[in-house]
């Protein structure tokens, strides 16, 4: 059976500033990824990799080219719908972490639960158990400060992934991890790729984690410059 195509960009375009100035990031990017498969993008930094999953993910608008996942148009929706459609299908984590510092860990992860109208008992309850699956069942209630950068960076992993969004996209997910967090958290999203059909895209420069990767395409320049298949997963 084919698989659902879950990203499917073509020609995609973008640039930043203006007149003289004006410098192009993307050179006409053609991207598919399907559910059921993790990809890894990498190249060196200011390849483009951070402005293509933001354009993937209706964070940033591209200039040209056409960008759908699971079939729709997102560029084609109201801002109130784009924002409904990410909320429900759509887990990120930013590079930053980007955690509310006045919320505990578990209030942190329930958030896309709470905005998609569950209960708050039954969103916490759900959110300290995702954040067992990530080592961190004894931080429900820890406040963002009281972690280190690896312990925040898998809050915002377990919050990317609690609503089970049909795309999942990474910016540097293991940057602040040792290698057994590393594993720990790259295991856990290899089985939520497997075992509930999503799509999983990657920025990463760490190349302990290859390995996870279904495909891995590397970007030069706001150029595709090469694909590689993993075997292992495919």
């Amino acid at each position: 059976m084919e698989k659902e195509i879950a990203v499917n960009c073509k020609q995609i375009r973008k640039s930043f500033g203006e007149g003289p100035l004006r410098f192009e990031v993307l050179h006409g990017i053609d991207l598919q990824v399907q559910a059921g498969e993790l990809l890894m993008l990498v190249g060196p930094s200011g390849s483009g990799k951070t402005t293509l999953i933001s354009i993937i993910a209706g964070i940033l608008s591209h200039d040209n080219g056409h960008c759908e996942l699971f079939g729709q148009d997102i560029d084609a929706f109201s801002d109130t719908e784009k924002t409904k459609f990410r909320g429900e299908h759509l887990g990120y984590v930013f590079q930053a972490f980007n955690l509310i510092p006045m919320l505990t860990t578990a209030e942190n992860v329930a958030i896309p639960l709470l905005l998609n109208d569950m209960e708050r008992q039954e969103a916490l309850k759900l959110a300290e158990e995702r954040l067992s699956q990530f080592g961190l069942g004894d931080k429900v209630n820890n406040f963002p400060a009281q972690l280190s950068g690896g312990q925040q960076q898998r809050v915002a992993i377990a919050r990317a992934v609690i609503h089970n969004p049909k795309l999942i996209v990474c910016d540097e997910p293991t940057s602040a991890l040792d290698h057994e967090n590393g594993t720990l958290v790259l295991n856990h999203l290899r089985e939520i790729v497997d075992k509930e059909n999503r799509a999983l895209i990657v920025v990463t420069h760490d190349s302990r984690i290859f390995e996870f990767a279904d495909r891995i395409v590397h970007l030069e320049d706001g150029n595709i410059a090469s694909e590689k298949q993993n075997h292992n997963y495919s």
